[in-house]
C-alpha cells in the first residue's frame, strides 16, 4: 500500500469521485462522512482560526482504498500553544472511509492510516478523534490494538428511534408512542389550526431567513425571560451562515420539517440531514409565542414521523448526541459514541504541558477537598 497526504484545496477536490465512491460502499459512513459535506464544511471554516489540510490517502494498485479526512488545528489554551490532528468537519458521527472487500483487508487500511500519522509526528502535537460510533471498523481497530485501546474512553450517546419494525403510521401510533405525546398532539390540535410544510434543501428560498430568525427570537426569549444567558444561537455567527446557506442550495437531502399557523408562521422547525435511510436531527428552534404550550417537540415529532411514513423517505430517527429525558421518552434505542486521545510524547513541549495539565487537576483536588471541610 501507499500513502499520500493532501494539504492543499486543489487536491482536495479531486478526491471527490473516489472520495463519493468510498462513502457509497462503506456501511460505516454517515451523512457527515460525505464528501459533499466535509468539502463545503472546508471551503468556509478554513478561514476561521489556524487550519491545515491533512487528508490521509491509501493506494493499493494505484487506487485509492481509504479516506482518512483530518486536519492539523492550532489551539492556543491556557499560555500553551499546542497543534492537533483532528476530523474535518464536525458532526455526530466521524470516521475513516474505506474500500469493503474483507474485514482482513480493511483492518490493513486502518493500520496504514495510523501508520502514516505516527510518522508525521513532527506535525501533530495530540491526535484527537471523537465521535467515534460503535459498531464501526474504526473503533473496533482501536479497541483491539495494544498501544490505541487505552486511549480510548466514553463521550456520548445517541439515541435511535427504528421504525422498520411498524407496518404503519397507525401501527407506530398504536404501539410506538408514548401516551403524554398522543395527547398532547390532540389537545395542541384542537388549540392550533396548524398545518406541516416539508421543504427539501432551498426549495423556499425564504426558509433560512424565516428559520434563523425563529432560534435567534428563541434565544433572546429564553434569555431574558427564563434568564438563561449562556443560551446562544448557532445562526449569530457569520461563518456559520455562510456554510448553513451554501449547504442548503440545491441539497436535497436536507430537510425541514416546520408546523405553521394559519396566519403562515412558524411555530416549531426541526431541520435533518436525510442519508441512507436515516433522518439526523441537526437543529430545531420554536416560536416564543408558543412557549405557553409545553411538548411543543412532541407535536412536530408525530407529525414528522407520520410523514415519513407516507411518504417512504426514511427508516429511522437519530436523535443526535446527548442523553437529554426527552430523547428516551421516544426511544430506548441508542448509540454510544467514543473518542481517542493521543499525545506525542516524543516532544518535549507535549511534556510540559502534561506536567502542567497534572499539578493544575492536583490544585483543584485540593482547593475542593479543602471547600468540603
Amino acid at each position: 500500500m501507499e500513502t499520500k497526504i493532501i494539504t492543499d484545496d486543489e487536491g482536495f477536490r479531486q478526491l471527490q469521485e473516489d472520495w463519493e465512491r468510498l462513502e457509497q460502499q462503506d456501511p460505516d459512513s454517515t451523512y457527515y462522512s460525505t464528501f459533499q459535506y466535509n468539502y463545503a464544511w472546508w471551503q468556509v471554516y478554513k478561514k476561521v482560526g489556524d487550519k491545515k489540510l491533512f487528508v490521509i490517502c491509501i493506494y493499493r494498485d494505484n487506487r485509492i482504498v481509504g479516506i482518512a479526512p483530518l486536519m492539523i488545528r492550532h489551539l492556543e489554551k491556557k499560555g500553551m500553544s499546542y497543534d492537533v490532528l483532528c476530523f474535518l468537519g464536525k458532526g455526530d458521527y466521524l470516521t475513516f472511509i474505506s474500500e469493503k472487500t474483507n474485514e482482513s483487508s480493511e483492518l490493513k487500511i486502518y493500520k496504514a492510516i495510523f501508520a502514516a500519522i505516527e510518522e508525521h509526528k513532527d506535525a501533530w502535537d495530540k491526535c484527537e478523534l471523537t465521535h467515534l460510533s460503535n459498531g464501526t471498523q474504526l473503533l473496533y481497530f482501536l479497541f483491539r490494538h495494544d498501544k490505541y485501546n487505552p486511549q480510548v474512553g466514553y463521550l456520548t450517546s445517541c439515541p435511535v428511534l427504528k421504525l422498520g419494525g411498524f407496518d404503519s403510521f397507525q401501527h407506530f401510533a398504536q404501539e410506538g408512542v408514548y401516551p403524554r405525546a398522543r395527547k398532547t398532539n390532540e389537545k395542541f390540535r384542537k388549540e392550533v389550526n396548524y398545518q406541516l410544510k416539508v421543504y427539501y434543501g432551498d426549495d423556499n428560498k425564504e426558509l433560512y431567513q424565516r428559520v434563523s430568525e425563529v432560534h435567534k427570537l428563541e434565544k433572546e426569549y429564553l434569555q431574558m425571560q427564563k434568564g438563561r444567558m449562556e443560551r446562544r444561537s448557532i445562526f449569530d455567527d457569520c461563518h456559520n451562515e455562510e456554510f448553513f446557506k451554501r449547504f442548503f442550495e440545491g441539497n436535497k437531502q436536507v430537510v425541514t420539517f416546520i408546523l405553521e399557523d394559519e396566519a403562515g408562521e412558524i411555530i416549531i422547525y426541526r431541520i435533518c440531514y436525510l442519508h441512507r435511510g436515516t433522518l439526523y436531527g441537526w437543529n430545531t428552534g420554536y416560536s416564543p409565542k408558543y412557549s405557553y404550550f409545553h411538548s411543543l417537540s412532541d407535536v412536530l415529532m408525530l407529525e414528522m414521523i407520520q410523514y415519513i411514513f407516507e411518504h417512504g423517505i426514511g427508516h429511522q430517527i437519530d436523535y443526535g448526541a446527548g442523553s437529554y429525558p426527552w430523547k428516551f421518552k421516544w426511544t430506548d434505542q441508542f448509540k454510544v459514541n467514543y473518542s481517542f486521545t493521543m499525545w506525542n510524547l516524543s516532544k518535549n513541549k507535549v511534556k510540559i504541558i502534561r506536567f502542567m495539565a497534572r499539578v493544575r487537576k492536583a490544585i483543584h483536588t485540593v482547593r475542593r477537598k479543602g471547600y468540603a471541610h
